[in-house]
């Protein structure tokens, strides 16, 4: 029971009793008659029981304020333990976001990828997947193994965890859409290092990049530029069932090696003519331009220099037509 309710209840005992007594007093000054002996006794003996009340409530009222009191005592400590818990929490959570960036920043990110992806594969029997895989003369993290002894490609890419934080924590979608933008970028120059795992003779012609899922909710374009590239963007907690529909549909519908192989190489030489294209256009397109704009810079030079030199010619053979004439 709530202790101020106690309390109201024991005040109005205590003023009941008090007015018993005064009303038994006024009633023994305003008796009319005397009264008998048993009377009398009668009397004394409800106000002695009347007094005894009263002494009784005097102490529980003294208990319940004692009580009142520890039990603001033990409202206080549960106060502090609650604030002292708060206090904790905020700094455990703190300390986990240092570690969080601490591992963002280090070759450790890559590890942690590396041992989801070990905690999600291990499932599959150990002849269906390989890791530390050498393809070309890369070592890829994992692949599955197929049954037509054809692998695919995974690799765990633990990117712009401190982007995805402040994306996270900002409430200005400007902001937003710009730090969206930044980590799209990230991931994309990340699969472009996945690609390179693609080997017509060892591999499907795609690749498995697993990212964060925080950083998979981000993606946008991301997804066309990888494929792309050859490279699938799965999240990690899609790793397992992806790679579970990929393994049975290759059952179902596996066409025969030269097919496969055929079409393998055609993916690959598509993939390497997008690479020429960009190159062409970043690099060869600007050099030309640059070339075509130096030479351009190097005739007006050359230019510059002939008239010079033109000058210095006139010059010299009027000062010696003019030494003639003054000889003469």
């Amino acid at each position: 029971m709530n202790p101020s309710i106690i309390f109201l209840i024991a005040s109005a005992v205590l003023a009941i009793a008090v007015w018993g007594i005064v009303f038994l007093i006024k009633a023994i000054k305003h008796t009319p008659r005397s009264l008998s002996p048993e009377e009398l006794i009668k009397v004394l003996a409800d106000v002695g029981a009347l007094k005894a009340t009263l002494q009784s409530v005097e102490g529980g009222q003294r208990d319940l304020s004692s009580n009142i009191k520890e039990t603001q005592r033990i409202v206080d400590s549960i106060k502090t333990g609650y604030d002292s818990r708060k206090l904790f929490f905020e700094q455990l959570r703190d300390s986990v976001e240092r570690m969080k960036e601490t591992i963002s920043g280090t070759k450790r990110r890559g590890e942690a990828g590396e041992n989801i992806l070990h905690d999600i594969l291990k499932s599959f029997p150990p002849s269906m997947v390989a890791r530390n895989f050498r393809i070309a003369g890369k070592e890829v993290e994992f692949a599955l193994i197929l049954s037509n002894d054809k692998v695919v490609p995974i690799d765990s890419k633990w990117v712009a965890q401190e982007l995805i934080r402040q994306f996270a924590q900002e409430k200005n979608e400007t902001q937003r859409l710009s730090l969206a933008n930044k980590i799209e970028h990230e991931i994309s120059r990340r699969v472009g290092e996945i690609a390179q795992y693609i080997d017509p003779a060892r591999t499907v012609p795609w690749a498995v990049a697993a990212i964060p899922d925080a950083a998979f909710s981000v993606c946008r374009k991301a997804h066309l530029d990888a494929y792309k590239k050859g490279v699938i963007i799965i999240p990690y907690y899609l790793v397992l069932p992806y790679l579970l529909t990929l393994f049975n549909l290759h059952l179902q519908y596996a066409g025969s090696i030269d097919v496969e192989n055929l079409q393998h190489y055609i993916i690959d030489i598509k993939r390497h003519l997008g690479e020429m294209e960009a190159t062409l256009e970043n690099n060869i397109v600007r050099a030309v331009k640059m070339i075509s704009n130096a030479a351009n810079e190097y005739r007006q030079t050359m230019g510059s220099i002939r008239g010079s030199l033109n000058n210095l010619q006139t010059g010299g053979a009027r000062e010696q037509g003019r030494a003639q004439n003054e000889k003469t």
